[in-house]
């Protein structure tokens, strides 16, 4: 038993020393976002309403998020190919932190609409940052350990997040809007520290990036030209489509 867990700790020791800067540092930027973002998820409907939205317009509210991060989806990925990760990481955060701050200063539920639209934007530049990342930075023999430690300790991060969300809402009077906006303002913050780490520490992915000037397609063509040499995406599309639809009406 013991030399078990001697030879896993070896193993985890050589992999960790394996890693680029940029590998450790998306890591660190998945962990740390996903507890900021996690801190007011489950007081987000609870907040809107207390502002006067209704089910209907909270419903709509969570819908115009999901066509504005619908439409983005597609030309973000193109312009991320061609432009580079760590201006979009950025770029991301700056739109997280403005949205988080919409939400701390919001009196009425329809600023929230501004909130939502931003906060959608802010999640689909960097939705795959761990998998780009890891593509580029990462050995082949470890993508798949990478990509499941990245999400793994996003996850835990986001497990205990929502504990250190209860606690400050009961110490700021409650589950009612003044008790839970303190929490956005804590994000705002939260979210400048990401900006810090991901500015000075994250280098531009090594692989050689396309420009308007070298690309042979243009926006259409490329897109076109993927899906003539990704036979299978179409279906990989389909399948996600279908997998996501009963979450999104949760």
């Amino acid at each position: 038993m013991a030399y078990t867990i001697q030879a896993m700790a070896g193993r985890v020791a050589d992999f960790a020393r394996r890693q680029k800067r940029n590998y450790r540092v998306a890591v660190a930027r998945s962990s740390v976002n996903s507890f900021f973002a996690s801190l007011t998820g489950q007081y987000s409907a609870i907040y809107t309403v207390g502002l006067g939205a209704d089910s209907v317009q909270l419903g709509s509210l969570s819908s115009v998020g999901s066509a504005i991060s619908t439409l983005i989806s597609i030309p973000v990925g193109w312009l991320v190919d061609r432009y580079g990760m760590r201006l979009f990481f950025l770029l991301s955060i700056v739109l997280s932190a403005v949205g988080v701050l919409f939400y701390a200063l919001a009196h009425d539920w329809r600023i929230l609409v501004g909130a939502a639209i931003i906060a959608s934007a802010s999640m689909r530049l960097t939705s795959t940052g761990c998998s780009v990342l890891c593509a580029d930075s990462v050995e082949n023999r470890d993508r798949v350990t990478a990509q499941n430690v990245c999400g793994t300790l996003g996850a835990i991060a986001a497990m205990a997040s929502p504990l250190v969300g209860a606690y400050l809402v009961t110490a700021f009077g409650g589950m009612n809007v003044e008790g839970i906006r303190p929490l956005y303002y804590v994000q705002f913050v939260g979210y400048g520290l990401v900006f810090l780490l991901v500015a000075t520490q994250l280098r531009e992915a090594e692989r050689k990036r396309l420009t308007g000037a070298k690309s042979r397609f243009g926006f259409v063509a490329d897109f076109r030209d993927l899906f003539q040499r990704g036979r299978h995406l179409g279906r990989w599309i389909a399948i996600t489509a279908l997998t996501q639809m009963p979450m999104a009406m949760f």
